[in-house]
């Protein structure tokens, strides 16, 4: 013990040398607390990964990307961008577009269209004028502004999924969401201008806001916000999907019985009511994209196809038997352009039918319609259209090519897994007994949060199953690029939140498991077999 030079005890020195390690000691403890309890959360450390291999994938060279097929042209221009020309229309689809001129003056494009995706892209342009100035588009200022919403989304579908579940095994079910929604067959379309930008993170916040509500792990207003707001962009992607915004207006609407107070329950009807009047205006004045080519597909690659007799299909919508010949042809090969659009083949093929009259007929031939189903499952595996490569011209790949990094799950989705409607049915039922019960109860106790999970889960099922239903009506067996992707990613989300509940459960069935005892058992059975033998 020290002492001063009155001989006194001097205490002080040695309780200041004392109070830095200590401190320091309680600081670091502190910290690690804090990375083990935030970043190195499932759900955080999952996000992490994700936007390391987004970084990787769609910001480092070689840049990867979506060809352009050209049905983005109208949102391309409704957003004062212009193609730079550098590349034909088949090179465009062959090769990811980077770059892309920036309008000057006066738009005086005709194919203008504004859509959901119109304010996304001009944020991305705002972002690259403000760093560049080069009067040059770059995609990936676009990208970044999608992969913030998008890792958004995946950080509440892990949530979703890890809720009150122990860490060890948490870690396993995003290490899967990882490997589903970080393919890179999938977030490859975050850098193009097609509408699966947006549908990808969408469709995933809409359904886990219901999820997460169910779990009451958020706020209410917060979620029941997502789910609207979510909802109304998705709607206003395209013409097609007005009809699923009213669905989710009135699903909205109903949200009200899940909080009893009264500026939530004023908030669902206000914003139910909206969503279904603005999702009637978009079906009414947004543009119809259901073109003659989509139409010839509708028939030739779809009714007619899968006819026994085309000639009586064809008189089922008076129509001429003698445009059977047309059976199972495209639209580019059948016959001239100049005889495609003349009014004799206006008025005697493509005025005879639409979507109503085609689908009506698929309902009086389920054989039909069943053989359709099964082609259209087996081209959404697939995930990424055949014929858009990934690569820019620049980087001297091959025409078409495709990446294959970080591809796991597509590949084993495309050339493994049962691309037929039969194992979709028998998935969706298996899906349904394990989820009804809870919703059941949930009825009977008058406890609403009980049926949101099953209600979310069903509503991705019904919005994959209408796209899916809705392509086959309306462009045959060719639309492998917009319907089919939504149906193969609820087909995706629902499996996860399957897979991740049957991973907890199987770990809550080893945990009860006493090991030490079946260690006892198997060794003296051994013993047992071996004294077995001496006799």
């Amino acid at each position: 013990m020290d002492k001063d030079i009155n001989g006194k005890n001097n205490n002080n020195n040695v309780i200041d040398s004392r109070k830095i390690p200590v401190d320091s000691k309680k600081m670091h403890e502190k910290i690690g607390i804090w990375i083990f309890t935030y970043l190195l959360r499932p759900s955080v450390l999952g996000i992490l990964v994700l936007f390391g291999l987004l970084c990787f994938v769609l910001y480092l060279n070689p840049v990867i990307g979506m060809g352009d097929d050209g049905s983005t042209a109208g949102v391309i221009a409704g957003s004062d961008l212009y193609d730079l020309g550098e590349l034909s229309p088949q090179e465009s689809m062959a090769y990811f577009q980077k770059d892309w001129g920036i309008r000057q003056y006066y738009n005086d494009a005709t194919n203008i269209q504004i859509t959901a995706q119109t304010p996304f892209i001009l944020t991305g342009k705002r972002l690259d004028m403000a760093f560049t100035w080069d009067w040059l588009f770059d995609m990936r200022f676009y990208a970044a502004v999608i992969t913030i919403f998008y890792l958004l989304a995946m950080y509440l579908l892990f949530e979703t999924v890890t809720y009150g579940k122990r860490s060890k095994w948490t870690y396993a079910v995003v290490a899967l969401g990882v490997v589903i929604f970080g393919d890179t067959a999938y977030t490859v379309w975050i850098n193009s201008f097609y509408t699966q930008a947006l549908s990808f993170f969408l469709i995933i916040i809409l359904g886990t806001s219901l999820i997460v509500m169910g779990q009451e792990k958020l706020n209410d207003f917060l979620l029941v916000s997502l789910f609207f707001l979510s909802s109304l962009l998705f709607c206003l992607l395209n013409q097609q999907y007005a009809f699923l915004g009213v669905c989710l207006g009135i699903l909205g609407f109903n949200l009200k019985y899940v909080n009893p107070r009264k500026r939530y329950k004023d908030l669902c009807r206000i914003c139910g009511s909206l969503l279904i009047v603005v999702s009637l205006a978009g079906w009414i004045f947004m543009p119809n994209g259901l073109t003659n080519l989509s139409k010839y597909h509708s028939m030739t690659r779809g009714v007619l196809m899968t006819a026994e007799n085309p000639e009586t299909a064809l008189e089922y919508f008076g129509i001429n038997p003698q445009y059977a010949v047309l059976t199972g042809s495209s639209y580019y090969e059948a016959i001239s352009p100049a005889t495609m659009n003349s009014s004799e083949m206006q008025n005697n093929f493509f005025k005879k039918f639409n979507p109503v009259s085609v689908a009506v007929y698929y309902a009086g031939n389920p054989n039909q319609l069943y053989s359709m189903l099964n082609q259209a499952v087996d081209s959404s595996f697939n995930i990424r259209p055949s014929w858009l490569g990934n690569y820019e011209i620049a980087q001297g790949y091959p025409p078409g090519t495709q990446t294959k990094f970080f591809t796991i799950w597509s590949t084993f989705k495309s050339e493994i897994m049962p691309g037929n409607f039969g194992f979709v049915t028998i998935w969706m039922g298996m899906i349904i007994v394990v989820y009804v019960r809870n919703f059941r109860t949930g009825i009977i106790e008058k406890n609403e949060r009980n049926t949101l999970r099953f209600i979310g889960l069903m509503t991705w099922l019904f919005i994959g199953l209408w796209q899916l239903y809705f392509s086959i009506i309306t462009s045959g067996d060719m639309d492998s690029l917009g319907r089919l992707f939504i149906f193969s990613l609820t087909f995706d989300l629902v499996s996860f939140v399957v897979l991740g509940k049957l991973i907890h459960w199987f770990e809550k069935k080893l945990r009860k498991v006493d090991w030490e005892a079946q260690k006892k058992i198997f060794f003296n059975k051994g013993n047992q077999d071996d004294q077995g033998g001496y006799r």
